[in-house]
């Protein structure tokens, strides 16, 4: 059975556990625990149960039978029945850390992350010591409770400190690795970069899930300058790179010379073709850059295609402009490549016949998303299909898809209607549409924008003086938008300081 869980035939180590039960093999406190990580891997909670059933009957759930109750505990973790594990652990006549550990876990996991904490301030209060898992653990409940949780997760550094979680002598580097790059990915998902850069600074050792997470915390930030400057240290160092950090800077990527410099880099380390997600990123810069035919050679030099690829090259196109190669190209990869498209996919098409004007391409194309591949649009998909249909002057048409939705229309899809009708200049639909956004947002400026937009195109200046006044009121200003030469220099600045 041990065998078969190890290699992951996990039916067959339930089988061999039900033939030892026919032929009359009592189990022990060893069994148990490997029939339950297979129910585990497999998410069977009626086999679990059963298990659970048999570990009463043997009575085999004793203070000196830990490990099964906590094989059981961990069972009903992962299969989202976090009552019977709450259960579980309150009637354990017998706790120890891997039981703590366990619940904490299992809390997080099922999203009772206050829950999780305080089963930890309990264990504290009762005199356990916690170990490494646990306090990762506690990080990472801390990580996903926000920035309200920044107080309570510098009480757990402090304990983290004062423990000597970090130190040489207490802890082996694996551990202070494990710890301390929970501290940088707490911080970082808590908006705290200073308090993250000095724990970073601090450790002793560094792996590369370490320089990953400070990697993808200033591109969160948009602080791309030194996402940019510490993969350049990580190379320097000569670190073993995977695919993911490679994935996690190239966002930080403001300039074209630059992306080619790192297209270069990922081309020496064999890695364009390798890996897929390295090559949609590549592709995404490109596109982004407005590079499209670098992209298109990309794309081509890539051998094996998956829907992530497709995916990126059609929207690629649908958003410089090339709808007809964006129409292509969702034609090979269906027809030819025999790929099956996502939402994502048919997201790219429609905004690609809605830029070209080509409202009937764009209805085939949302009836064979729900006839042929059985998805189901969002709001995301209703916007694109209403836009299609507004640029194109059906704004009648466009209205009837919208009450005929069978879902409530959300504020984008009624957005898309207003733009329309301030670029055909239908007022009278115009202010219809627009009483009804702003019923829903009444504190989003870009919708007064539009109708005020609309109203001037048609002349109507005490209109246009009437929903500014309206802005004014209710304190409400128009976004600001910024070029990249502008978003550039401010980063620079940040970086300066």
């Amino acid at each position: 059975m041990s065998d078969h869980v190890a290699r992951g035939s996990y039916v067959k180590a339930l089988h061999l556990f039900g033939l030892m039960l026919r032929y009359g093999t009592p189990p022990d406190n060893f069994t148990f625990p490997i029939a339950l990580k297979a129910c585990k891997a497999l998410s069977s909670l009626q086999q679990g149960r059963q298990i659970h059933a048999l570990l009463l009957t043997f009575g085999l759930l004793h203070h000196k039978n830990l490990h099964s109750a906590n094989s059981l505990m961990a069972f009903y973790c992962k299969c989202g029945r976090i009552e019977d594990a709450l259960h579980l652990f309150d009637e354990m006549p017998q706790r120890n850390n891997v039981s703590w550990n366990s619940i904490i876990s299992g809390c997080i996991h099922n999203g009772l992350t206050s829950s999780s904490l305080h089963y930890f301030s309990q264990m504290v209060l009762l005199g356990l010591v916690p170990d490494s898992y646990t306090v990762c653990a506690v990080l990472d409940a801390h990580a996903n409770l926000g920035a309200a949780a920044l107080q309570s997760g510098r009480a757990v550094h402090g304990y983290v400190v004062r423990r000597g979680f970090l130190t040489e002598e207490m802890m082996e580097k694996r551990m202070r690795l494990f710890v301390g790059n929970a501290l940088v990915h707490m911080y970082l998902e808590l908006k705290c970069l200073a308090y993250a850069e000095k724990v970073f600074d601090r450790m002793s050792s560094r792996d590369l899930i370490t320089w990953t997470t400070m990697i993808s915390g200033y591109v969160r930030c948009g602080l791309g300058s030194l996402a940019v400057a510490a993969f350049r240290l990580l190379v320097e160092k000569n670190v073993k790179l995977d695919p993911v950090v490679l994935v996690s800077v190239m966002p930080a990527i403001r300039f074209l010379c630059l992306g080619k410099e790192m297209h270069g880099f990922v081309v020496r380390r064999g890695l364009e073709s390798l890996n897929v997600f390295v090559g949609a990123s590549l592709l995404h810069m490109y596109a982004e850059f407005g590079s499209i035919d670098y992209a298109a050679n990309l794309f081509e030099r890539i051998h094996e295609k998956n829907v992530v690829l497709w995916t990126t090259m059609i929207m690629a196109y649908a958003k410089h402009g090339k709808s007809e190669d964006s129409l292509r190209l969702f034609e090979e990869m269906r027809r030819e490549a025999g790929v099956t498209p996502n939402h994502l996919t048919f997201m790219g098409v429609l905004t690609a016949c809605a830029h070209a004007g080509l409202v009937e391409q764009a209805k085939e194309c949302f009836k064979c998303m729900i006839d042929e591949y059985q998805l189901k649009p969002d709001m995301h998909h209703y916007a694109a299909m209403v836009d299609a249909m507004g640029r194109a002057g059906q704004l009648r048409e466009a209205m009837e898809f919208i009450r005929a939705m069978p879902v409530e229309p959300s504020p984008p899809v009624w957005g898309a209607l207003l733009a329309s009708c301030g670029v055909h200049q239908d007022l009278e639909m115009g202010r219809e549409v627009a009483e009804i956004v702003m019923r829903m947002e009444p504190e989003n400026p870009s919708n007064f924008v539009l109708l005020s937009n609309m109203f001037a195109g048609g002349q109507r200046w005490d209109e246009v003086g009437i929903v500014r006044e309206t802005m004014r009121r209710r304190g409400l200003q128009k976004e600001f938008g910024s070029s990249l030469i502008h978003a550039s220099t401010v980063e620079y600045k940040k970086c300066s300081r």
